[in-house]
């Protein structure tokens, strides 16, 4: 089986491959490139970073779930550890330039302006990436471990060490089996209309373990909703039959997400 991630053998997405047991990986630059592999039927799934416990969600992930006929297969958690990456015989005090994927730079924000204050914090499409374009000793990236040639200069340098990503791999067709499972909704625009959609979730007994919004791109103003729910241990299969089918009824747009278990156990 062929699962594509985001970067290659020197990225988180790859550490959580591994994770994953996967046996044949496929590095691509973006996560939509990643996502359309698995579309396409050049790779059977998918490793995707989705949610960080410093900075959020990974929008680029939201958005390949929306675009793309996707479903979550199940889902892991993995400590993010940022290391300053440079060519041998760098200094930090000498770094006029750091890249990094967007996410890494805002999650060693702190780090950087105090140890680097003056340096120009370049976003790249994937940690891994950025250490493919360090030239000088002037240039670092911000990653989990440095290439042949390379040096770390400064370990750990995360502002928070409870610093996890949660992970998910996708296919195009869903397990059908899990504990969790997940939804993307839009609610109609007027008063009480996305309480009425959440009261769904409660009638169904449905704990909701995270809900996000996300613009829909057709409007400002108008959003659709991401949710994460834990199905009942007794009645899984019927409940959720049942909540989908009223979601249908009652919600704007509805996208089922699959049905999935942490591998795990992380409530992060």
């Amino acid at each position: 089986m062929r699962t594509a991630y985001l970067g290659d053998e020197y990225s988180h997405s790859f550490a959580a491959c591994k994770e994953f047991a996967c046996d044949c990986t496929v590095g691509y630059k973006t996560v939509r490139e990643a996502a359309a592999a698995v579309v396409s039927g050049e790779c059977d799934e998918c490793v995707l970073p989705a949610e960080n416990s410093v900075e959020g969600a990974v929008t680029a992930t939201e958005d390949a779930l929306v675009d793309f006929d996707l479903y979550i297969c199940s889902r892991i958690v993995l400590p993010i550890r940022h290391n300053l990456i440079s060519i041998s015989g760098a200094a930090v005090q000498n770094i006029e330039r750091v890249y990094s994927h967007p996410q890494a730079l805002a999650q060693c924000g702190k780090w950087l302006s105090e140890n680097l204050p003056n340096a120009e914090l370049l976003p790249t499409l994937s940690t891994s990436y950025a250490l493919n374009l360090i030239e000088d000793e002037r240039q670092a990236a911000v990653a989990g471990a440095a290439k042949s040639g390379q040096a770390v200069l400064a370990q750990g340098i995360e502002d928070y060490k409870h610093n996890s990503t949660r992970f998910i791999r996708l296919r195009k067709t869903p397990c059908g089996k899990g504990g969790r499972a997940g939804v993307i909704f839009g609610a109609e625009n007027r008063p009480g209309g996305l309480l009425s959609v959440l009261k769904l979730f409660e009638n169904a007994r449905m704990n909701m373990t995270r809900i996000e919004s996300r613009p829909s791109k057709s409007g400002l103003g108008d959003y659709i909703f991401f949710v994460d729910f834990i199905l009942p241990e007794t009645s899984g299969d019927a409940a959720l039959k049942k909540l989908l089918d009223s979601l249908r009824n009652s919600a704007a747009t509805v996208k089922f997400l699959g049905r999935y278990d942490d591998i795990n156990n992380a409530e992060a």
